[in-house]
């Protein structure tokens, strides 16, 4: 027996031999082993960027998946936290968080709005999303007030110097004024026009980019509106709308991008509901879509309602928008948005006043005669009369 152990070992000996002798030579490909990074494991509820002890099988990925090598003076983040800040989708929340990890949860709002090019009023919304999420930076959330609107007859001025100081010194306002040439198609803007450009950069403080979005969406819908492709918005009426979206709080790209695809849903909406009214062939009147508005937010489908306009025509004789609003508003505030949820509220009708008799006396009520079968009726008696005074001799 011992020797039989000595040749077996000898025998793996000399085959282990032979494995890295073509390994060595490049005749086998050898896989590449697992660092200690490739598999992150858990310490309570902390994801560690860097273990050192061998990771368990289960804890293994997706051979298919890849992984960013992480540097060695990485931080470490809560999974809980991970998942709430996944939850919010809030990019400025994420973003403020990790500059808290970074600096120990201090922090100063001017270096903060100065390091991510915020103002002070987005710094205290990602702050006071943290505090709900229940991070405590070690400092008092700031009482923050946005400060009024800036009224049109508070703005300064401005001279045609001011106006080329701007268009020199802002590269902000002079890329402004670049896009709006464009938008317009003309190769410089009148100074009143300038004017009030430079008021809603200046005075107003819209940031560039919303501008930009706002006057792009303006340019196409009053190219819609009047059927043209040319043919654009006066700069006054996109200062009366830069003063709307202000008052608003329309004041920022994420606010922007959002209230403009709110917009365009409500357009999408408009011409099915419209229908559903028996209006065909026009768009809606600013006191229609003001209606409209209302019942897309309550979450009605056109199906509901065209089931309050065949009600209102049915007391009313013809669409009036404020009974058909009220009928609306009566089942959004009983929960009741789709046709299955009206249909079973409602139950079945009440016995009209002939119904209640039949029940009684136990006779079935008459049904209802068309005009068409009256006549019919009317013709076969008619007939008939002719016939019996021709029996009688009296025709």
């Amino acid at each position: 027996m011992p020797p039989a152990r000595i040749f077996h070992r000898r025998d793996r000996e000399a085959k282990k031999s032979e494995f890295l002798t073509r390994l060595q030579s490049g005749l086998i490909l050898a896989p590449p082993l697992p660092s200690q990074t490739d598999f992150p494991r858990r310490t309570g509820d902390t994801i560690c960027a860097r273990q050192r002890d061998k990771p368990h099988f289960s804890e293994r990925r997706n051979p298919m998946a890849r992984r960013i090598q992480l540097p060695a003076d990485s931080i470490s983040l809560s999974a809980e936290m991970a998942d709430r800040l996944l939850t919010t989708a809030s990019g400025d929340a994420a973003l403020l968080y990790l500059y808290l990890l970074r600096h120990d949860g201090f922090y100063e709002p001017e270096q903060v709005c100065r390091a991510f090019q915020w103002s002070r009023a987005r710094l205290d919304a990602g702050l006071i999303l943290l505090a709900e999420l229940g991070v405590s930076t070690g400092q008092p959330v700031p009482d923050y007030q946005a400060p009024p609107t800036p009224a049109p007859s508070e703005a300064p001025e401005y001279s045609q110097e001011d106006l080329c100081q701007a268009l020199e010194r802002s590269n902000d306002f002079s890329a402004l004024y670049g896009f709006v040439t464009r938008c317009y198609n003309t190769p410089s803007l009148t100074d009143r026009d300038t004017k009030m450009l430079l008021e809603l950069y200046d005075h107003l403080g819209m940031p560039t980019e919303v501008m930009m979005m706002l006057i792009d969406h303006e340019v196409n819908e009053y190219r819609r509106k009047h059927h043209s492709t040319v043919k654009v918005p006066s700069i006054s009426h996109i200062r009366t709308v830069a003063y709307r979206w202000k008052r608003s709080g329309v004041d920022t790209l994420e606010a922007a991008e959002s209230y403009l695809k709110r917009l365009e849903y409500y357009r999408s909406q408009e011409g099915e509901l419209l229908n559903a009214v028996g209006i065909w062939g026009r768009a809606a009147v600013s006191e229609e879509k003001r209606f409209l508005t209302q019942w897309i937010d309550w979450g009605f489908s056109p199906a509901v309602v065209h089931m309050a306009y065949e009600r209102t025509l049915f007391r009313k004789q013809t669409m009036d928008w404020g009974y058909c609003n009220g009928i609306l508003r009566r089942w959004h505030q009983e929960g009741l948005h789709t046709p299955e949820e009206i249909a079973l509220h409602d139950g079945p009708k009440r016995p009209t006043k002939g119904e209640n008799a039949a029940a009684t006396t136990g006779l079935t009520p008459a049904k209802p005669v068309t005009a068409a079968q009256q006549e019919a009726e009317d013709k076969e008696l008619e007939e008939s009369r002719r016939q019996m005074m021709k029996i009688l001799g009296l025709s």
